[in-house]
């Protein structure tokens, strides 16, 4: 292997790595609920890392003509599980679409310069299906993230049902309790809150910002829930009330999930008993037998 196909070949997975570092790095996110003033133009600029100003225009501007060249329900069904993910305010869908295309090039590229195999025929196949997989890699990673966050809300909601009851009884409004819950609890459903907070600052109706919940989480409980809030204000009912009945019907589905999840236990452990216990149960068993008759035979 020559030396530039060396070079060539740490250059790539060095690009690749960047790449995927860049996507799913940890970020600060921004308080939404702060009235701190956004810093000027200037000092954005200079806070990003030297090689992220050099990197990302050139990459930025093969994104966007990646994306006029995309199919646009293949752009639109992305864009659905980016904005499930979590990840919508990290990347847009042009750099999505971008890293997919540059990972898929790159592991395509490293397959074909270090695979072990003769035909150059079945490097080539064996090359464009790794290019295909590196393709579809980042959709896992979005995926397994979309559906970690929906089940993370589908856990939370119960408790900040809870205490938005408790604190809607105190004698507080709804957005009042809304802002309590934000300011003392975390994780991906507090967080939508605060969107929704934030967007009644800018001058949305609750209805509305409500709606663009639903729209960014696809869970069904909570889908519910808003479906009720939203229909209380429009018919005039008590929220107290309504917060009241759907903690507590929350709390029964959730109940009853645990049921559930325990009956199906005893499915899912008899593939590990039949395959793993009872084979190691029958060794100790009968294996002393078998040793005794094969000594001694059976008389």
């Amino acid at each position: 292997m020559t030396t530039i196909t060396i070079y060539a070949a740490s250059t790539s997975i060095v690009i690749s790595l960047g790449l995927l570092f860049y996507i799913f790095a940890p970020r600060q996110k921004p308080n939404l609920l702060t009235n701190r003033p956004i810093s000027p133009f200037r000092q954005r600029k200079l806070s990003v890392s030297p090689l992220e100003r050099v990197l990302m225009p050139p990459f930025l501007t093969l994104a966007r003509y990646i994306k006029k060249l995309t199919p646009g329900g293949f752009t639109e069904s992305t864009a659905e599980k980016l904005i499930l993910s979590g990840f919508v305010a990290k990347i847009s869908i042009e750099v999505l679409l971008g890293i997919k295309l540059v990972s898929g090039i790159l592991i395509g590229l490293l397959v074909f310069l270090f695979a072990p195999f003769n035909p150059f025929l079945t490097k080539l196949a064996l090359s464009i299906f790794s290019a295909f997989v590196g393709f579809l890699l980042p959709d896992i990673r979005i995926s397994r993230a979309a559906d970690a966050r929906q089940k993370a809300i589908r856990s939370d909601l119960p408790e900040v049902m809870d205490q938005l009851t408790v604190i809607v009884e105190s004698g507080l409004g709804f957005d009042s309790a809304l802002r309590k819950v934000v300011q003392s609890s975390e994780g991906p459903l507090v967080e939508e809150f605060a969107r929704v907070l934030y967007a009644i600052r800018l001058g949305q109706t609750r209805h509305d910002a409500l709606g663009q919940v639903v729209d960014r989480t696809d869970v069904e409980e909570l889908k519910q829930f808003i479906s009720a809030i939203r229909q209380a204000d429009h018919l005039g009912i008590p929220i107290a009330r309504i917060l009241r009945t759907q903690s507590e019907q929350m709390r029964e589905l959730q109940r009853l999930a645990a049921e559930e999840a325990a009956m199906r236990l005893p499915v899912k452990l008899i593939f590990p008993m039949v395959f793993c216990m009872l084979p190691a149960l029958f060794i100790v068993l009968i294996g002393p037998v078998i040793i005794r008759v094969a000594q001694n035979g059976l008389g």
